[in-house]
């Protein structure tokens, strides 16, 4: 919706003809200057990128005359933006055109001095200056300059001094050079119009003074600067005329010119926010003041500055009523909420001790189910380990009994034919050491069928090139014999001695040596061994 709305705004503002602008919804026109506010530092940017550019042509001047037409356009970019920049260059264009004895150039740079002064509130200051100007001999553009600024500066005063009969003097003497003017200027121009409207204005003739202006705003040729002017000039003259719908409407659009043309020099904010208090809108209100009172302190323009100085106060102290309000309500708000907190905080702490046990006692239980998976685990592969050696236990068996009663019926034979030196000659040591290799080769073929990446893992504990043994490998190497009937749990010295038919000593000796090569310590040596998985179920 908020999307919609920026939408319609934008294509009024710069689709539509000008003069329709004033036709948009009040409070549609707010939220398109509050656009507009928000985006000031764009149009400040694009000005100071004019000011640049006016001062690399004036450091790369090689004449007078080239530093004369640089300087007073930097009076035009600065004269109703930064005060004290634009009577700087004023001042610097006089200097040049006295030294090029240029009459027209000292009648327009004594013009932009008075302009300065004028725009700044010091106005016996312009009078001082404007009075010593001679326009006899000059050409016509700076006699119509010259008359304009001399009509604004009398109506000016005139509005600061409301005084009678001080102010009727000066709005006479301010038309006077205003028909001045209008005898110069041709007939239904822009500046003819414009000069009617103010003298319109001033003489109090608003009916025509909206027509001069409004016909004046239908114009393809107006800049805006001047539409700001133009349309604050309305919104002040519906003001008077009790329109305030009408004047907020035109003081908006004058605000959103001064704005896109970076003047500072304004009165469409202050006027407004005076307007917008009257009509209840307090914090915009309180907003657009402080705002213009920011452009009076960056133009330091003194009178403007007391304007707003008489209206802030007012919007100040309302608003500061208001918060006090919000306070008061707040206040109240955050008592009734810190009741409501300290029952919550209670009842938070009694679920959050409930919750603690409960957690305490999932935990628990979530470690008994890791030790019985734990143990579990275990039992699976012991119970691997059974099978498959009950099985090779009972083919060892079956196997001895066999050679047994080959052996009992071979000594019986030997026995009954008297052949007693063929059967001592039958029971060689050879013969009992081939069954002890047959029994070891069987052990190694069924321990690797349970482990087989046993010889791998074995190898990882050792350096590489010591204690390597042959990963695809049928048979184990008697130090891996001994660490592989420990990894069947067999742990005693005395039975991996008497399996492996050694002494105690040796196996002790076996198993220290193999230790030292390896790269763990010695303690975690055959915790390593038992970490050898066995192959899945």
């Amino acid at each position: 919706m908020k999307t919609n709305l920026f939408f319609f705004i934008f294509v009024f503002a710069f689709l539509c003809p000008k003069g329709n602008a004033a036709s948009l919804p009040l409070d549609s026109m707010l939220v398109q200057l509050d656009t507009y506010l928000k985006n000031n530092n764009q149009y400040i940017e694009e000005k100071e990128t004019k000011i640049d550019k006016w001062r690399q042509h004036l450091g790369k001047a090689v004449s007078n005359e080239k530093r004369y037409e640089a300087s007073i356009h930097l009076f035009e970019e600065y004269k109703s933006y930064k005060y004290d920049s634009a009577y700087t260059y004023a001042h610097q264009s006089l200097q040049l055109a006295q030294q090029l004895q240029n009459q027209g150039y000292v009648v327009e740079a004594n013009s932009a001095i008075a302009f300065c002064l004028l725009s700044s509130g010091l106005f016996k200051e312009a009078f001082d200056v404007i009075e010593k100007i001679d326009v006899t001999n000059v050409p016509l553009s700076y006699k119509i300059a010259y008359y304009s600024l001399y009509s604004r500066l009398y109506y000016d005063i005139a509005d600061y001094n409301h005084e009678a009969p001080f102010q009727e003097t000066y709005i006479k003497k301010g038309s006077q050079y205003t028909d001045s003017l209008l005898s110069l200027v041709p007939e239904k121009s822009l500046k003819w119009w414009y000069a009617t409207g103010q003298r319109q204005m001033k003489e109090r003739q608003y009916e025509d003074c909206i027509y001069s202006f409004q016909t004046l705003l239908r114009r393809k040729d107006v800049d805006p600067h001047t539409e700001a002017i133009i349309a604050s000039s309305l919104g002040w003259v519906y003001w008077l005329q009790v329109d305030k719908d009408q004047a907020m409407i035109y003081l908006i659009r004058a605000a959103i010119g001064d704005i896109r043309s970076a003047t500072k020099e304004t009165t469409a904010l202050c006027v407004l926010a005076n307007l917008l208090y009257e009509r209840g809108d307090i914090n915009r209100a309180n907003n657009y003041i402080q705002l213009a009172l920011e452009d009076a302190n960056f133009y330091n323009a003194r009178h403007r500055k007391i304007e707003v100085g008489s209206i802030l106060p007012i919007i100040e102290q309302d608003r500061f009523g208001i918060v006090e309000r919000q306070r008061n309500i707040l206040i109240g708000g955050i008592v009734l909420f810190l009741l409501f907190f300290t029952l919550l905080l209670s009842a938070t702490l009694i679920i959050y001790k409930q919750v603690k046990k409960l957690r305490k006692a999932r935990q628990t239980i979530e470690e008994r189910n890791r030790e019985l998976q734990q143990t579990n685990e275990q039992l699976s592969e012991a119970n691997k380990i059974k099978d498959e050696y009950i099985g090779y236990s009972f083919y060892l068996n079956a196997e001895y009994i066999g050679k047994m009663e080959s052996l009992y019926k071979m000594i019986n034979r030997k026995i009954a034919a008297h052949q007693y030196e063929d059967l001592r000659t039958s029971f060689k040591e050879s013969t009992l050491n081939n069954e002890r290799d047959n029994m070891y080769a069987s052990f190694d073929e069924t321990f690797l069928k349970l482990f087989p990446g046993f010889i791998t893992a074995y190898n990882q504990l050792f350096p590489i090139g010591e204690n390597n043994h042959n990963e695809n490998s049928p048979s184990l190497t008697p130090e891996m014999r001994i660490f592989a009937l420990i990894r069947l749990g067999i742990c005693e010295s005395e039975r991996i001695a008497k399996f492996l038919n050694y002494s105690v000593h040796t196996i002790n000796t076996y198993k220290t040596r193999v230790k030292n090569k390896s790269v763990v310590s010695n303690e975690q040596f055959e915790a390593k061994i038992m970490e050898i998985a066995a192959v899945t179920l």
